[in-house]
């Protein structure tokens, strides 16, 4: 994938991870609560730590959380999570990049990961109404318009309206690992 490399997360990588949707602008959209919010005066700090250092992080079943490396510096430019009993995805952006086209490519390999690794043929995401950058990247990741309930509530508590998107695959493939 150009511009982003999607790696299983190290322990150590999980921080850098939240931190980089721990902002208020990613928050807005996110509704986390609880210890997977960084503190703002940690954020800046785990932002500049070099990825992929310590051993491997081991998903819950079920639930896959890849770490996006920007490709030309090696810095941890967010993150994609995949949960195969929902059979769906979603995903994050640090703030130095976004603004930069990569959210399409962030939802691509997600998606390239479900359909490749997982053997799901039909994965979905779902965004409030209002998020046209998350709208835009998922329809520049090939994610089409699909049916589903009309809100969400994010783990705040907060119900917000949401437009749905599938992305299709014909020939789903499962990895040997």
């Amino acid at each position: 994938m150009p511009g982003l490399r999607l790696q299983t997360p190290t322990v150590g990588d999980l921080r850098i991870m939240f931190a980089a949707a721990s902002d208020p602008q990613a928050q807005r959209w996110l509704g986390w609560e609880g210890q997977t919010l960084i503190p703002e005066r940690d954020r800046e700090r785990l932002l500049v730590m070099p990825p992929g250092q310590g051993r491997i992080s081991s998903p819950r079943p079920g639930k896959w959380l890849l770490a996006a490396i920007d490709a030309a510096d090696g810095w941890l430019a967010g993150a994609i999570a995949v949960d195969e009993d929902r059979v769906e995805i979603g995903g994050w952006l640090a703030p130095r990049f976004r603004g930069r086209r990569l959210g399409g490519r962030l939802f691509a390999g997600g998606a390239a990961f479900a359909h490749q690794h997982l053997g799901v043929a039909s994965v979905r995401a779902d965004t409030e109404s209002g998020n046209a950058a998350c709208i835009a990247a998922l329809v520049s990741a090939g994610f089409i318009p699909a049916a589903g309930p009309d809100t969400d509530t994010l783990p705040n508590g907060r119900v917000v309206p949401v437009r749905w998107f599938r992305h299709e695959s014909t020939q789903p493939a499962t990895c040997e690992a």
